[in-house]
């Protein structure tokens, strides 16, 4: 989750509490997956059951 991301809704924070999904917060904006792409792969690294 992008912790200053102001463009997107608090949808996806609610969805994935209610479905159990591991998640991580990120001191980014609304594409932390190109500013922060080492954790985000890292995480799904993890989620797959591969070591980071």
């Amino acid at each position: 989750m992008a912790s200053v991301d102001h463009s997107a809704p608090p949808a996806p924070r609610v969805l994935a509490k209610i479905s159990g999904a591991t998640t991580i917060e990120l001191p980014s904006s609304h594409l932390s997956r190109m500013s922060h792409s080492k954790e985000i792969a890292d995480l799904i690294l993890e989620a797959s059951g591969r070591q980071p």
